[in-house]
């Protein structure tokens, strides 16, 4: 089962967190507080599923680029 985290401080959302979903075992933390640059924006519907905005694209390592949508990933070839 995969997983995303949203990271808060306080009543501040400022990280989401997830598995690379390639299963190279890397963390990806996205940054979704309004000062950061790059910075994402999530949503959750109402069955729960998250999605971000942007793309996700790491340029080092496993070099994966996705898009997460309604709780489902969408490889970007």
């Amino acid at each position: 089962m995969r997983s995303i985290v949203l990271a808060q401080d306080g009543r501040e959302d400022w990280c989401v967190g997830l598995q690379c979903p390639c299963g190279c075992g890397r963390t990806i933390e996205l940054l979704v507080i309004e000062e950061a640059h790059p910075r994402w924006d999530y949503s959750v519907d109402a069955k729960g599923s998250p999605s971000l905005h942007p793309s996700v694209w790491l340029t080092n390592g496993c070099r994966s680029h996705f898009w997460l949508k309604n709780g489902r990933i969408h490889w970007c070839h």
